[in-house]
């Protein structure tokens, strides 16, 4: 990788995708264990819908989670147009929309994760914080979370790296947009579809940086007591 042709396009794809990655990863990490932790409570025909709703864009194709999310969150959506009607926000073809595409995409992620960390709890660890007043957040704070510190990383990893290589649903949601919305694995797209290989080659090296990077952090996440 030749750093003399790292220009401000290719730094400012990556720059998008570390604020669309880490966007989603804060949105995800918070809601994913918030479910999780609610869900690991119940045993309701509602709670397997609902986990059917979550998970399902891990078996849907990317561009089809895109599209969805296209049609709910358009000025015509019906999501999107009560949002733009009242707030005047259009989240199509923007920053936000990348990160709302990606939160959707990573959060099976999360929340499956977290979820399992939450299932392999001891029981006594709850019955004892209520023996001893706690209540139901304050055990989630000051018991079930560090207790499963090591899940809600592995999560927070893999979901990182789930979302650095989002292509199919971010690009119909936020748009290929170069310097706004823009992604790195969009920037390749475009630059092979241009025949822009030296610069292809420049952002797929620092792709494989930050991938190594991400993989090394799964590692020790694996070995994390």
């Amino acid at each position: 990788m030749d750093l003399k042709y790292l220009n401000s396009d290719i730094l400012s794809a990556v720059i998008i995708s570390l604020k669309i990655s880490f966007g989603a990863l804060l949105i995800t990490v918070i809601s994913g264990t918030l479910l999780s932790w609610k869900m690991a409570k119940v045993d309701k025909i509602w709670k397997r819908v609902a986990e059917v709703i979550i998970t399902l864009p891990i078996f849907f194709p990317p561009s089809a989670v895109g599209y969805m999310l296209l049609m709910a969150l358009g000025r015509r959506g019906f999501l999107g147009g009560y949002i733009y009607k009242y707030f005047h926000w259009n989240i199509i073809f923007t920053l936000w929309g990348g990160i709302v595409a990606t939160s959707v995409v990573i959060l099976p992620i999360i929340y499956q994760n977290t979820k399992n960390g939450f299932m392999g709890l001891d029981p006594m660890y709850m019955e004892v914080s209520r023996e001893l007043g706690l209540t139901s957040w304050q055990t989630l704070y000051h018991v079930q979370l560090p207790l499963i510190k090591k899940h809600i990383f592995t999560g927070m990893v893999l979901g990182f790296g789930r979302a650095i290589g989002e292509f199919g649903a971010t690009l119909m949601v936020a748009g290929n947009i170069p310097g706004r919305t823009q992604t790195i694995p969009m920037a390749i797209y475009s630059y092979v579809e241009t025949g822009n290989y030296t610069s292809a080659n420049v952002i797929l090296g620092i792709n494989c940086i930050i991938t190594l990077i991400t993989l090394l952090l799964y590692n020790i996440s694996l070995r994390r007591d």
